[in-house]
């Protein structure tokens, strides 16, 4: 019985294999699906999985099962990776420059070769398939490049071989304005990372903790190229000293020189009040937009304001030097250097960007009684200081601009002071010593009370009896009274005598050769 049983399976197995031979079905002919069936079920299946097994299993002898090989490959390919790849792939696509190493290993390594969940058949989805071998880290800092968060990683990079550095789709930075409008980089002037297609000398492409992908901090990336000493020194723009560069300069291009965003002054205006360059007079540069041309807009070690050296040296970069030095007398303002205690340098309502009109100007530093009195003279209370002084600097004592009494009979009609007797403080040009020169409490800028100012210098006058003395009287009367030839006056020194010049003896105000010929002017004839 058990001989017959086993007889009968022998005839019945050589009957299925005459079947098949007689029929032509060989293993290719064989449904694999019927154990492998998972093999096709995913959401994207290979061509070649409907092309029929043998298409790459050709070595496979799907009769026996376990399958016998025919071959020495594994899993019985007609060939191994990537050569049997190749027989439907362009193996030029794999072959380029540079190649990933991930080829190296076989492609199965990113593909299933029969079907996958994923696009491309992958066997998993990006970034998680690359982060297999890529350090995870690189990709994951606080600011992410889109591409990277959203695990583009094909978008920028040929996962098989590219002639291009990094396996990068495209050359640099072409590639780049792919999703960078490419006009932005493109105006008149370029910065020369951009220009030579060098983005990555400043951004990383994948994730960084800086801001817009920058591969360090600013102004840290910046001194990359740039030496840092310019923008180091003691006095620091803000912008500079925070790191602000792109505040001023744009990282790519401009339409303006040194890649700032608009020209000067409207770009400093981002941050300083137009007002200060807009009054009625402005400072020439200052009116040109010129700030560059005494600011330094980065950092300066001279005292104040980042200017690009002290001051005077830098007004003299303009202004000639011999206009405020070397002269025997010179302001003190101008002699320290202190020109913007006067002037303000970039605008304003006064002549000569005065900070403000004069006297008031003047009356900052000089202070005293000298200024206070109640009657002023012209030049000042019009406020013309300059036209009896030098603002800068001059060759006589208060910086006059002429001698006195020179300088008087610049308003003063010279006749009233030079006929043939003259008062010798007129003569020898000192006025000054009657008259206030800016102000008094006195009438004419006298420096003391009508005879007050003649008892000065002639105080043995008022100390005996005045002109009659010998005649046994009193004497004349020098004060008190009307004076009778003038009206609404009353009688004084000045009665008889002019101060200043006359062309009679003592400086008799009338026709006298000696002193008892005044007397008729005012006395009838027998009345002495």
């Amino acid at each position: 019985m058990k001989g017959f049983c086993s007889l009968n399976r022998l005839l019945c197995l050589t009957f299925l294999f005459s079947a098949l031979y007689v029929s032509g079905v060989w293993a290719e002919d064989i449904d694999c699906l019927m154990c492998h069936e998972p093999l096709k079920s995913q959401k994207v299946v290979h061509a070649a999985v409907a092309m029929g097994c043998p298409t790459c299993h050709a070595a496979i002898d799907a009769k026996d099962i376990p399958h016998k090989k025919t071959n020495n490959s594994p899993k019985g390919l007609s060939s191994e990776a990537p050569d049997l790849c190749y027989g439907c792939h362009d193996k030029s696509l794999f072959s380029k420059k540079n190649v990933h190493a991930a080829l190296g290993m076989g492609c199965v390594t990113c593909h299933n070769p029969h079907s996958s969940a994923n696009a491309k058949l992958l066997v998993s989805e990006q970034p998680g398939l690359c982060l297999n071998c890529h350090d995870k880290a690189a990709f994951g800092k606080k600011v992410q490049h889109p591409p990277v968060s959203s695990g583009m990683c094909t978008s920028c990079h040929n996962p098989h071989s590219s002639d291009n550095d990094k396996l990068l789709s495209g050359k640099l930075p072409e590639i780049c304005f792919n999703c960078h409008d490419k006009s932005k980089f493109g105006e008149q002037y370029v910065h020369p990372p951009v220009k030579d297609g060098m983005c990555m000398m400043c951004h990383n492409p994948h994730s960084t903790d800086a801001p817009k992908l920058l591969s360090s901090g600013m102004p840290d990336l910046c001194f990359n190229c740039h030496d840092k000493a310019p923008f180091a020194k003691k006095s620091q723009h803000p912008p500079v000293s925070a790191g602000m560069c792109g505040s001023c300069h744009n990282p790519h291009s401009s339409k303006n020189q040194k890649l700032l965003h608009s020209e000067t002054p409207k770009l400093c205006y981002t941050c300083h009040d137009k007002k200060m360059t807009s009054e009625k007079y402005a400072h020439p540069p200052a009116k040109e937009g010129m700030c560059g041309s005494c600011h330094n807009p980065h950092s300066s070690d001279a005292k104040g304001k980042m200017l690009t050296q002290d001051v005077p040296g830098l007004c003299f970069s303009c202004h000639d030097k011999g206009n405020f030095s070397g002269k025997k007398v010179q302001h003190p303002p101008v002699k320290t250097g202190m020109c913007t205690a006067c002037h303000n340098p970039h605008s304003s309502k006064a002549n000569k960007i005065l900070l403000m009109d004069m006297p008031e100007l003047c009356l900052r530093c000089h202070t005293t009684n000298e200024f206070k009195g109640r009657d002023k003279h012209g030049p000042f209370k019009a406020g013309m200081c300059n036209s009896c002084h030098y603002p800068h600097q001059g060759d006589m004592e208060k910086l006059l601009i002429k001698r006195p009494p020179e300088l008087c009979f610049d308003c003063h009609r010279d006749g009233d002071f030079v006929s043939r007797q003259g008062h010798k403080p007129v003569q020898e040009g000192q006025c000054y010593l009657c008259h206030g020169v800016h102000t008094s409490k006195y009438n004419n800028l006298l420096k003391f009370r009508d005879n007050d100012v003649c008892q000065q210098c002639h105080d043995k006058v008022f100390k005996s009896e005045h002109i009659l003395s010998g005649f046994g009287s009193k004497g004349h009367p020098i004060s008190g009274k009307n004076d009778p030839k003038r009206k609404g006056r009353k009688f004084g020194c000045v009665s008889c005598h002019v101060p200043h010049s006359s062309d009679w003896v003592r400086l008799f105000r009338y026709e006298a050769n000696k002193p008892f010929d005044l007397c008729r002017h005012c006395h009838k004839e027998g009345q002495f």
